[in-house]
């Protein structure tokens, strides 16, 4: 019988005393974790020196009251093992437990690394082989991100091996102190200071991801439990006072009643016959790097050119922060059901939407997709919508070239080249949807040396600062992906143009959401993307200022169709959207549910207000969010959210949208409709506020004009407009002063300032200041950001 060596000594102390000694390895590879996170983080965002110092010094904080929480637990499972004789096994079965624990918060913040959100319960919202198609060919294998993940356990083993040799037996004192101090941590919630940071980007790297995966988990259970034990539809129909009750077989029905606002802008069809419509959906186009005033700079050049003569929607919002609510929302205006329409796969209720309205009425319908449509149950989805010509992966035909990087399928240049094959023989009038991909991870596609250069050469010409190129290059694969697509667009429309069906033919594009891998300035730049109208048959083109969504797109159309056009749309509907509102003043005019994941809580805006997770913010020209404390306005918003998920969860019950289905009773426009809804009882906004801020590139610096407004009955007090210019990391780089003024009951005035141009990235703040002691006394605009790049874009 052979004995081991390690058996014939014992080290001191006891279970107790050495899970301190051991401690210091799990602390130190949890700073590990922290550094590498922030240090990957920082490389890929642009921060200035200050915001890269509070953004890490938060994150640490946060880590080290994780491990503080965790503390308890760790010490319960690794009691067993550490009371074992044998050092060696000892130490052995610790690094394997501790590796699980170090190595869940690595991937987790491997995932950030690469999707630049955090991961949360949306992991549980997509089946094993979605999760297999998206993240293939994305699993980072760079130097650092091998770092990232394997650093922190080198630390740990190595600190697991120090600490056994220098402090075998620890310290039953300080093993007590740890257990208190991490029960002690559970009192506080996690340190608020990610809040103060300036953008969203900052606070999600900031943010602990594990402590953000376990509460969003947490959230989304409590939400199943109390979706489980909601009273039920008759007490739901009524529970929101001041609103009338809601149907409780048909809780989202009502008279179709949209005005037909497009009309105006469009001509007859030559032959009279009702217009051809293409609608092509773009993977991940979001404004903050496309169309004017781009706060990225725009790296869609062709789509830039196309939207100077169209209608173009510069406040438009997609309903979802992920691809897997736009077909719903786009084309049938439908609630979200828990985790997005086409979740309810064989449940999905038929109801009237875009596709079998026009096919009823003699269209031709057509979907092209490079991608399986089984993802996001999209395939039975169109084909619930009775669509006639379904083209996908599984259907894409010989002749084309697969993308070899990821299993999505194939790229954007192929799918107009199959589009395209079709484009002659089309039988008019006919619907066809396209839906892009190659906007997505991961972001590589054959060919894509070319668009690498054209994207430097891009960057050169939006006169990027030279102290942001590494970060905008850090993104290289991204931006050249969104060049590529934008240059596919191109070709499809040169193509087309030769088409005999061109001059009748009406073309719709959006985003599905704003791709989240490029850092977002704030939560609102998920769903800000595009929408552009273009058509031979538009009369003028118009930069159209208000705010829509996806939800009124169909509902528009069907409007427009059936009154300049002459079909007929359904006497009454389900839809969520109440038609494009066209005005070219900023204001917002709709109730929007909008939700970011599949599982998340969701967003809500009604007129100027905006609920995320609890949190009111009004919403301003520029489709920024200034977080608000009205609490009118909070309890007003949230009884309106609360309508929208008490319909829902009587939709949920009885998973029917509309009597009829999807064969409503047809009828034709009535003139008594040509009006846009408005939101009744809106809370305003009292006293003096900013209006609106444009600043603009001139000759001599930047010129911002300002529109203020008084929401009172009575005359405003005096006020003198300050503008303040900071740079980004917060300092001031200049103040600057208009002429006192005193408003008119209910008045507004526009006012314009100059100020020194910006050599990089700044920051432009506006407000009414009180003349003696310059503090804000209304609401203003602030932290609106000013590029240096901007001055080659011009405004619309």
């Amino acid at each position: 019988m052979v004995i081991e060596p390690e058996a014939t000594t014992a080290d001191p102390g006891n279970a107790w005393s050495r899970f301190s000694a051991v401690f210091p390895a799990l602390l130190v590879a949890q700073l590990a974790l922290v550094a590498c996170a922030v240090v990957n983080g920082v490389a890929d965002t642009v921060l200035s020196g200050s915001q890269k110092w509070a953004t890490g010094g938060i994150a640490l904080a946060q880590a080290l009251q994780v491990l503080l929480r965790v503390t308890p637990l760790l010490l319960l499972l690794s009691l067993p093992w550490l009371a074992l004789r044998w050092p060696r096994r000892r130490m052995v079965a610790l690094a394997v437990l501790w590796s699980l624990f170090v190595a869940v918060q690595a991937m987790l913040n491997l995932y950030f690394q690469v999707a630049h959100v955090p991961l949360g319960a949306d992991l549980f919202g997509y089946s094993f082989a979605e999760i297999r198609t998206t993240v293939s060919g994305d699993v980072p294998i760079d130097p650092r991100s091998v770092l990232t993940f394997a650093l922190p356990l080198l630390v740990l083993w190595g600190g697991l091996y120090l600490c056994r040799r220098r402090w075998p037996g620890g310290s039953m004192r300080w093993t007590s102190l740890l257990l208190i101090g991490g029960l002690l941590a559970w009192l506080p919630s996690l340190p608020s200071g990610a809040q103060a940071l300036k953008n969203d980007a900052a606070r999600d790297l900031a943010s602990d991801k594990l402590a953000w995966f376990c509460g969003d988990v947490w959230r989304w259970s409590r939400s199943h439990h109390a979706e489980a034990s909601a009273p039920g539809t008759a007490d739901a129909a009524t529970a929101v006072a001041g609103l009338p009750p809601l149907d409780p077989q048909y809780p989202f029905l009502h008279p179709e009643q949209t005005p037909d606002t497009l009309g105006p802008f469009f001509s007859p069809t030559a032959d009279g016959r009702p217009p051809n419509l293409v609608v092509i959906v773009v993977e991940g186009l979001g404004r903050s790097f496309s169309g004017p005033k781009a706060s990225l700079g725009s790296f869609t050049p062709f789509l830039d050119r196309l939207a100077t003569h169209s209608l173009y929607f510069g406040n438009f919002l997609s309903n979802q922060g992920r691809t897997f609510g736009v077909l719903p929302s786009l084309f049938n205006s439908a609630p979200f059901a828990r985790e997005g329409f086409t979740s309810l796969g064989a449940h999905m209720p038929p109801s009237p939407g875009l596709f079998n309205l026009l096919e009823a009425q003699g269209y031709h319908t057509g979907f092209y997709n490079g991608t399986d449509t089984g993802f996001d149950n999209e395939r039975e989805f169109m084909q619930l919508q009775g669509v006639q010509h379904l083209v996908d992966r599984k259907s894409f035909g010989p002749g084309y070239q697969i993308n070899p990087f990821g299993e999505w399928g194939y790229p954007d240049k192929e799918l107009v080249s199959r589009v395209l094959a079709d484009s002659a023989r089309l039988q008019t009038p006919f619907l066809l949807a396209m839906q892009t991909i190659s906007m997505h991870t991961v972001y590589k596609f054959p060919g894509q040396g070319a668009y690498l250069a054209r994207f430097e050469q891009r960057l050169h010409e939006l006169r990027i600062p030279d102290d942001q190129l590494a970060a905008y290059r850090a993104n290289a694969d991204i931006y050249s992906s969104i060049l590529y697509t934008d240059d596919q667009l191109h070709r499809y429309f040169d193509a087309v143009a030769k088409q005999p069906w061109y001059p009748d033919t009406i073309f719709v594009i959006t985003g599905d959401h704003r791709l989240p891998e490029i850092p977002m300035g704030e939560h609102i730049d998920r769903y800000h993307v595009p929408l552009i109208v273009f058509s031979p048959l538009l009369k003028q083109a118009r930069y159209i200022r208000a705010v829509s969504s996806q939800l009124d797109v169909t509902p528009a159309l069907m409007a427009l169709l059936s009154h300049t056009y002459g079909l007929k749309r359904p006497a009454q509907t389900p839809w969520l959207g109440t038609g494009l509102d066209v005005s070219d003043t900023f204001r917002n005019i709709h109730q929007v549910p909008l939700q970011q994941t599949k599982t998340s809580a969701p967003d809500f805006l009604a007129g100027r207000w905006w609920l995320h997770d609890g949190q009111l913010s009004e919403l301003q020209d520029g489709m920024h969010l200034v977080p608000s404390n009205d609490a009118a306005a909070r309890t007003w918003a949230m009884q309106r959210l609360q309508r929208y998920e008490q319909a829902n969860a009587i939709f949920l019950r009885k998973r029917v949208l509309a009597p009829d289905g999807a064969t409503p009773k047809l009828v034709a426009y009535r003139e008594t409709s040509q009006r846009m809804p408005s939101i009744a009882g809106a809370p305003a906004v009292g006293g003096l506020s900013t209006d609106s801020a444009d600043v603009a590139h001139v000759a001599d610096g930047l010129q911002l004009t300002v529109t203020f407004d008084n929401g009172d009955a009575r005359q405003s007090r005096t006020f003198v407009p300050l503008a303040v210019l900071s740079a980004e990391d917060g300092h001031e780089l200049q103040e600057a002063y208009g002429h006192a003024l005193q408003l008119p009951a209910n008045g507004r005035q526009k006012v314009t300032m100059t100020l020194h141009p910006c050599r990089s990235r700044c920051y432009v703040s506006v407000l009414p200041s009180d003349p003696r002691s310059g503090k804000a006394i209304g609401q203003g605009r602030y932290h609106m950001p000013v590029d240096a790049g901007a001055a080659a874009q011009s405004a619309p």
